[in-house]
């Protein structure tokens, strides 16, 4: 399930191929407003950074 729309550009959302109800992409944009997103966003891009920093990056090919 894609979703395209201004306030949240493109999202793909793995539903292993069912259509989504309209309350259910509701539901979803909902998650995508929530803080809870925003707390794991956050969380994901520290680690990224931490994981970019480290020295473990400098022996790996990316």
């Amino acid at each position: 399930m894609m979703i395209n729309d201004e306030e949240f550009g493109y999202v793909h959302i793995n539903t292993g191929g069912k259509k989504l109800s309209d309350e259910e992409v509701e539901e979803a944009k909902e998650f995508l407003r929530s803080k809870k997103i925003e707390r794991i966003i956050k969380k994901s891009d520290e680690s990224h950074r931490r994981v970019m920093e480290s020295k473990i990056t400098d022996r790996t090919k990316m």
